[in-house]
């Protein structure tokens, strides 16, 4: 988006104008701004080293905004690998922790009958057939979330962290769907990253638009090897980014919402810079 409407001035600005403000004023106007067609929380992207001129975003808009960029089922072209071959075969997933940016299609079961290139599936009992259970890793979900509505309607079933299975509608919680019965709930929780900020005394918040769960991140070792596995070295490169995080929704004592970040392996981000044409 090229303009984004401040809420408190009441001032659109365009991104070269806000580009141009002090950073303390463009920290105090962050919070207010909105999609100028639909008003949904909106962000601004800061020019990239790479030449990539700066834009505001919002993700998501609201329905049916003329601002909105339209995401084919392909995902923009995207190439989705041949899992949606066994998504569409019924197939169970075990989300597998985030330790690098590959997904295997199989776990190694002792019990089941050996493939051509030498790792296993297991086979179980679904009704009156079998589904197999396959490995996906917490990167490769998220990716799957973001570019395929289709997958985050679906009733393909997920091994979760503690062994429970949800299927994808239930298990996989989009910030705007969040409700009191989350709380203290395993789920893989979803959404933007609208600002960050450093926090006192060490790691950052990650704001995730007015009235969401904010997300905690613990401490500067935490942020670093964040900023590192995301390839960045700057906390407001977050801005825009999507992300996914495996874990419990919490209330602060004043009722506030938020998501404690203990373990980076169920933390998942794809930058602004992967998904651009999606705001």
């Amino acid at each position: 988006m090229d303009e984004a409407l401040s809420k408190t001035r009441g001032v659109t600005f365009s991104a070269n104008t806000f580009a141009l403000l002090p950073s303390g004023e463009r920290g105090e106007l962050r919070e207010s701004l909105v999609c100028t067609a639909c008003e949904a929380d909106a962000y601004f992207i800061r020019e990239a080293r790479n030449g990539r001129r700066a834009c505001f975003g919002a993700r998501p808009h609201r329905e049916n905004c003329e601002l909105a960029s339209l995401v084919t089922e392909d995902g923009g072209g995207a190439a989705l690998d041949d899992i949606d071959e066994q998504i569409n075969a019924g197939n169970v997933f075990r989300i597998e922790p985030n330790r690098d940016r590959t997904i295997r299609h199989v776990r190694h079961d002792e019990e089941a009958e050996a493939s051509i290139n030498g790792s296993a599936v297991r086979y179980i009992r679904r009704g009156s057939g079998t589904a197999r259970v396959s490995s996906m890793n917490f990167a490769r979900l998220l990716r799957q979330l973001v570019l395929r509505e289709e997958f985050r309607r679906s009733q393909t079933l997920l091994v979760m962290s503690d062994d429970s299975r949800q299927s994808v509608r239930a298990g996989c919680v989009h910030l705007k769907d969040v409700e009191g019965k989350h709380r203290n709930r395993l789920r893989v929780y979803w959404g933007t990253i609208r600002f960050p900020r450093a926090k006192n005394g060490g790691g950052a918040w990650l704001n995730t638009g007015r009235g969401s769960p904010t997300i905690v991140i613990r401490d500067d070792d935490d942020l670093e090897a964040l900023l590192e596995m995301v390839g960045h070295s700057e906390l407001e490169d977050l801005t825009g980014s999507f992300f996914a995080y495996m874990g419990k929704l919490r209330n602060a004592p004043d009722g506030a919402q938020y998501l404690f970040v203990n373990d980076l392996e169920w933390f998942a981000v794809r930058t602004y810079s992967d998904d651009a044409d999606l705001n």
